[in-house]
Formats: structure tokens, sequence, C-alpha cells
């Protein structure tokens, strides 16, 4: 777990006991949709004209799996404190050991869920958007 995702430049695991669901991965990977192609519906002519040339990439909306980590219940706590400043920034450049040079610049918009099982260990599913998947430069 341990190298395998960072937050703004942090590795998750050691500086928040964070790791990545199962589906986590899947979810940062699905490519983005294109937006809308112009089209234009004439009476005069059957169907309609759609015009492909220039495709854009559309923001994208995705909900994050992951899990916190503690082996102690004061643990757990300071660790979910010291999490959740870096969720308020609003900021979360997420990258992993799969994809170098890949970084998914999103912003945090809210945590859909939050459970905590034994006092350490806090599973997050997070709401986050990638207003632009064609920039993800590190």
């Amino acid at each position: 777990m341990k190298g395998e995702l960072f937050i703004n430049g942090e590795d998750a695991y050691l500086q928040w006991g964070i790791s990545m669901d199962d589906t986590s991965l899947s979810e940062l990977m699905t490519p983005p949709a294109n937006k809308a192609f112009i089209e234009n519906e004439s009476r005069l002519q059957h169907g309609k004209q759609v015009v492909v040339a220039n495709p854009k990439l559309d923001q994208r909306s995705l909900t994050l799996q992951i899990n916190l980590t503690a082996l102690s219940e004061e643990q757990f706590f300071a660790r979910y404190s010291s999490f959740c400043k870096v969720l308020a920034t609003g900021v979360l450049h997420l990258k992993t050991k799969y994809q170098p040079g890949v970084v998914y610049k999103t912003i945090y918009l809210s945590c859909g869920q939050f459970s905590q099982f034994m006092r350490g260990i806090g599973k997050f599913s997070l709401k986050l958007n990638e207003p632009n998947p064609n920039d993800r430069t590190e």
C-alpha cells in the first residue's frame, strides 16, 4: 500500500494511512466523455448535420473509495483530522504508481459516506470533480 497513492505530492499511506479500495483505480482510469458535438437539424435535409471536427473532453465527476487505517484510536483521529484539513483546501491532485506521469487534478466536493469500523479503520466515499481531464501532467 505504501507508494500506491499520492495525494497532493504526499504518500497517502505513510501520511494518513490511506489506501485505495478495489474500485478506485478503475474509477480514476475510466475515460472521460466528449463534450456534445455541434448539431444542426434542418427541415430542408434528411437527418441532421454533426460537426465532429476538433472534439473536446468534458469535465467529469467521480466517486473515489478510500480506506484510512491506524494502529490505535488516537492515531486514527489524528490522521482523520489531518486528512480533513487537506479535503478542506478543495484541491486533490491524485497520482498512482500504476500510471507514472499521470496526475488527476480534482476538486473535492463532498464525502458521500464515512464508515468507521473498530476505531482503527475508516472508509470514505469521496465525491470529486475533474474540471479538465485533458490536463493530467505533473
